[in-house]
């Protein structure tokens, strides 16, 4: 299955096309799926046993207005909030009408598997959204959004919290992050267990903010694959992927696996 757009592919369109075509994923991987004709379903599903991976993808120019705030409010809207609400509609869609899914724009070939029942079917809901690197580089020194639990939507520039618009738990990756964990994780079943670890961990409710992507990942890799909650409200301290990056297993382990994907270095 290939990814296909018409015209030049945007950075997070460029960005599934390359995940389409990873060999571990690629037997489970659907792109540009439609519930009726000319009626988009989702930028891309991933289907593996019982959990369904939706994507939507948004390139978004970041705003440059001299207002931080309003810069980010804007950004977020058209990146983030947008496919939320895509993934949300396209799960609804999946959870009621699972026969009425389609690869091409006029609604004739259906998808060529049958998806999980609703009640043992596991959703999980995934934005990839760039645009917003080179503001992160500016304003924090790296190129990853920040992860901030204790906040909903908008709130504080550069950092992504709950999403009100997905009803649910959201995963949201830059270029940046989603490189790094498809690097990581390159495993369909590893990929599939990180999310659940994630959405477990925020569904406990004690652990609060990362400084990026990156370091959840180092928590997850550091403990086992596991992201073990605390006794009490917890934030990640800043750069722990550096730390672990450097720490011997960890290197030993990374040359001995075969690279598909850059780092964050």
């Amino acid at each position: 299955m290939r990814f296909q757009k018409s015209g030049g592919l945007t950075e997070s369109e460029a960005i599934l096309a390359r995940l389409c075509e990873r060999s571990f994923l690629r037997l489970w991987t659907y792109p540009n799926l439609y519930r009726a004709p000319s009626k988009e379903l989702t930028d891309l599903m991933v289907v593996f046993r019982n959990d369904v991976l939706l994507f939507s993808d948004k390139s978004c120019v970041y705003p440059d207005t001299g207002d931080a705030m309003l810069d980010w409010r804007r950004w977020f809207s058209r990146a983030i909030g947008t496919s939320a609400h895509q993934v949300r509609q396209a799960e609804r869609w999946l959870l009621t009408y699972p026969d009425q899914v389609f690869l091409d724009a006029k609604a004739q070939d259906r998808l060529p598997i049958a998806l999980p029942v609703p009640a043992d079917m596991r959703v999980h809901r995934i934005c990839v959204a760039t645009g917003a690197a080179e503001r992160c580089r500016r304003e924090t020194g790296q190129p990853m959004l920040g992860i901030d639990l204790t906040i909903a939507d908008a709130a504080v520039p550069l950092r992504i919290g709950t999403v009100s618009k997905a009803r649910g738990f959201l995963h949201v990756f830059d270029a940046d992050a989603l490189a790094l964990v498809l690097a990581e994780l390159d495993t369909i079943s590893d990929v599939v267990a990180y999310l659940v670890a994630k959405e477990a961990l925020a569904a406990k409710g004690l652990f609060k903010r990362a400084r990026s992507e990156a370091d959840l990942l180092a928590y997850y890799l550091h403990n086992n694959r596991t992201l073990p909650a605390e006794a009490e409200p917890f934030v990640l301290e800043p750069d722990l992927w550096r730390q672990v990056e450097k720490q011997a297993p960890f290197r030993e382990g990374r040359a001995s696996t075969p690279r598909t994907a850059p780092g964050t270095g």
